[in-house]
């Protein structure tokens, strides 16, 4: 990828308060450190950022520590209104209203596509009086819970805008309650769904977990550590798993993104016999980005939410103050997906053959390209913007 597309990518995960001040100057000789410690351009999006993880675990870069882990902090006391040094108390925020609006921009000169997909939130106990009105440029729309989905009539458009613009009271996303959200039922324990895969690896490392653990809080809690102490949070590229268990390949390399590694502290809940499920959504944070993270029927709590960001923001689980965040309780959250019952779906465009993921501020939130290796052509870009009301 160019240089300044990896040094925008740098910019937003680390250098988020210059970016906003106009003051990026100051903050490129830390970017030119990282990239100079890469092989050579053209760069690599997922080497860079995982490099730039490892060579901060391994104490060699200040980079991952001071401004990458430091960033993701103070989004997250921005987003609870914290200004401490310790992670806000997310059990006690109250109800906020947000404006949210998601675009997507599809090219479709390369192929026919006959729907486009795009997000929509859902209603629940943590997000309520959800007002949104939807734009698919004169596109035939369908509605369902968690996506709209817009029909291409034929050939002869280069591409396609879809967008929807959300108003929604939300609140932190915190134990359900025994009275809230769906019963828990065998769906929730299928060895088998997606990229969460009970193998007999799985099973054996639940066992060994969990120990003579009886109280199912406490089991997910000791996977939980696990996966803090014992592996990385970064980037995996999206064709890695082929032909191979995706919970059995972050095991292997000890290295997730926040959607294997849900998937695997979910299949480590079900090969114990606890209902468990992948979530995913968006953080309302100031650079909002899409996001996954898991629920667990915990008795009498209901669907209780586990993030593994507490990884990043625990600096890879060091930190004790931040490692305990998103233990049960999370801040404000834009809910797209529960599965296997409600999720979006594919986007529209053929997503086979690697491709990468590459983001940058904007005036008004965030923007996130999908590229085509090894061409380089624009899949589809999603910009979204969040405002409190």
């Amino acid at each position: 990828m160019p240089r300044e597309a990896v040094e925008d990518l740098l910019l937003l995960s680390g250098c988020l308060d210059e970016v906003r001040e106009e003051r990026r100057a100051s903050a490129m000789p830390a970017v030119r450190e990282v990239l100079d410690a890469m092989p050579g351009e053209p760069f690599d999006p997922v080497e860079v950022v995982n490099g730039m993880i490892a060579a901060g675990l391994r104490g060699d870069s200040a980079f991952w520590r001071a401004r990458y882990v430091a960033t993701g902090r103070r989004l997250v006391s921005a987003l609870c209104g914290g200004g401490g040094h310790g992670p806000p108390d997310m059990t006690d925020l109250p109800p906020q209203r947000f404006r949210v609006e998601i675009q997507r921009t599809f090219d479709l000169s390369r192929a026919p596509v006959r729907r486009l997909r795009l997000p929509l939130p859902l209603e629940g106990p943590h997000l309520t009086d959800l007002e949104v009105k939807v734009g698919a440029g004169g596109l035939e729309v369908r509605l369902t819970p968690g996506r709209m989905e817009a029909l291409v009539a034929g050939p002869g458009q280069d591409a396609v805008t879809l967008s929807a613009q959300a108003a929604f009271v939300a609140r932190p996303v915190s134990p359900y309650g025994l009275e809230a959200g769906p019963v828990p039922s065998e769906a929730w324990l299928a060895p088998v769904e997606g990229p969460i895969r009970v193998t007999p690896a799985v099973a054996a490392l639940a066992d060994q977990l969990a120990g003579a653990r009886r109280d199912p809080f406490d089991a997910v809690m000791a996977f939980r550590d696990h996966l803090l102490d014992a592996m990385a949070c970064g980037r995996v590229y999206a064709d890695a798993l082929e032909g191979e268990a995706a919970t059995d390949w972050v095991l292997a390399h000890r290295w997730y993104d926040c959607r294997l590694g849900s998937a695997l502290l979910a299949a480590l809940c079900r090969a114990r016999g606890i209902p468990a499920r992948l979530v995913g959504g968006y953080l309302l944070w100031e650079a909002p980005s899409e996001h996954y993270w898991m629920e667990a029927w915990i008795p009498d709590r209901g669907w209780t939410p586990f993030d593994l960001l507490a990884w990043d923001l625990s600096a890879g689980g060091r930190d004790r103050d931040w490692r305990g965040v998103y233990a049960g309780a999370l801040d404000y959250r834009l809910t797209t997906q529960q599965f296997p019952q409600v999720f979006t779906g594919p986007p529209g465009p053929s997503m086979r053959g690697p491709w990468h993921r590459l983001s940058r501020m904007t005036a008004g939130g965030t923007e996130t390209r999908l590229i085509s290796i090894p061409d380089g052509a624009l899949i589809y870009a999603e910009r979204l913007s969040v405002v409190r009301a």
